[in-house]
């Protein structure tokens, strides 16, 4: 109970919503507060927030609704009126795949949660600055983030995960790890208190449940009305044809602050590389954590460390290398959204350079029947096949060289960079 006391006392990151409809913050702000209770729950708030934040847009611009109509053909529609960003659009979409993925699973992680907080925020930030009375000057300030309760038992699994990795490089058999025998013991505890933690919060949700519905209901019934007085005057708006390239205009302006960082970008990146059939989170597939290629299974392991190259150059992390079962196939290179993307290739280079094989790793170059990897000049030798810099950004020709996905195949000396619309 006192979990649930707590959220309710906690500052909003949405705020500034509160200038606009009172459902927007209604909304997101319900998300936060039962954050730590039902993280199903907040996703399916957050849903809520894309859609409501989707029709508002609709009638600004004249559009038409159906009865039956989704909210994928709305942001469809939405992205043709009024050439929306493709970072904006992932940012709707994500809301609306996370809440449907909530919706129907009924099991949902306080980390998928605490990144549906972080992509509402930017989505709010983005309408705020092409609708607010601040416009695109707007400072949201630093995001707060909400008391993860289940942070202590993902650290205890980091840590047993680590162990484990270790025990089995030197054979050593669980049993005989004290330290690990205690961890696990210390990971079972804390899963039976999380559950207790939680069952306690669920009493208390049911009233702030309620609590918050009558407060919604009673946005709802305004926003309801607002969307049918706006939905009444579609054909003057569809005739103001100025008014609209105005809201164009903002909307670009806004579109071109979202500067996401490159954590945030990461989770736009684990999503691609999950939509292109691999195994891929940057913060639980690491290195460090003990992840490691498997057979038969496509991984994207993030934080793989190289060595110094002997002409001079750095050791280093790459952000993710791609594992074909035990084969290194790919090194992926992640850059902020703003950064010049074809510019980083070098660096992706660089690790595949450095990379160093292990007995349990097949060479790439070994499945094509060589006996030595590609050569680079007087540097040495190409270890990994493909190299990858991405931002999370779609390709756009207008900005060809900031955005899209890059690559290059490093096997022959005249192969060039090149954008591609996906992994």
């Amino acid at each position: 109970m006192a979990t649930a006391k707590a959220s309710i006392k906690q500052t909003s990151n949405f705020e500034f919503l509160k200038e606009h409809d009172p459902v927007f913050f209604q909304l997101t702000n319900n998300a936060e507060r039962i954050f730590a209770i039902d993280p199903n729950a907040c996703l399916m708030k957050l849903r809520q927030f894309g859609e409501a934040l989707a029709q508002d847009l609709a009638t600004q611009v004249g559009l038409m609704r159906t009865e039956r109509e989704t909210q994928l053909e709305l942001l469809n529609k939405l992205r043709s009126r009024l050439d929306l960003d493709r970072t904006v659009q992932d940012l709707f979409h994500l809301l609306r795949t996370s809440g449907n993925n909530a919706n129907h699973e009924f099991v949902t992680s306080y980390k998928d949660a605490m990144d549906g907080i972080k992509v509402a925020r930017e989505l709010a930030i983005w309408y705020h600055r092409s609708f607010g009375k601040k416009g695109d000057a707007f400072k949201p300030g630093a995001f707060v983030l909400p008391q993860d309760p289940s942070a202590n038992l993902r650290q205890l699994q980091t840590e047993i995960s680590k162990l484990k990795t270790q025990l089995e490089e030197s054979s050593q058999s669980v049993d005989e790890n004290t330290d690990l025998v205690e961890l696990i013991k210390q990971e079972a505890e804390q899963a039976k208190e999380l559950a207790a933690q939680r069952e306690e919060d669920a009493k208390t949700f049911e009233e702030l449940y309620y609590e918050q519905e009558n407060e919604l209901n009673t946005s709802k019934a305004a926003f309801n009305a607002k969307i049918k007085a706006l939905t009444e005057e579609t054909e003057r708006l569809k005739r103001e044809a100025e008014s609209l390239q105005g809201i164009k205009e903002n909307t670009r302006k806004a579109s071109a602050k979202v500067e996401l960082s490159e954590a945030e970008t990461r989770v736009l990146i684990d999503k691609q590389l999950q939509d292109a059939g691999w195994l891929a989170d940057t913060e639980a597939l690491t290195y460090k954590n003990g992840c490691r290629p498997e057979k038969g299974i496509n991984k994207a392991i993030a934080e793989w460390p190289t060595s110094a190259l002997e002409s001079g150059g750095k050791a280093g992390r790459a952000d993710y290398i791609l594992f074909a079962g035990l084969i290194p196939i790919a090194v992926v290179e992640a850059k902020k959204e703003n950064q010049d993307v074809s510019a980083k290739i070098p660096q992706a280079q660089r690790y595949s350079l450095g990379f160093k094989q292990q007995t349990q790793f097949i060479p790439a170059w070994a499945e094509e029947g060589r006996t030595i990897a590609w050569p680079q000049g007087e540097e040495g030798h190409y270890q990994i096949p493909f190299v990858y810099s991405c931002n999370g950004r779609p390709f756009v020709k207008q900005y060809a060289e900031k955005s899209g996905t890059w690559m290059r195949d490093v096997r022959h000396p005249s192969n060039t960079a090149k954008a591609l619309s996906s992994f």
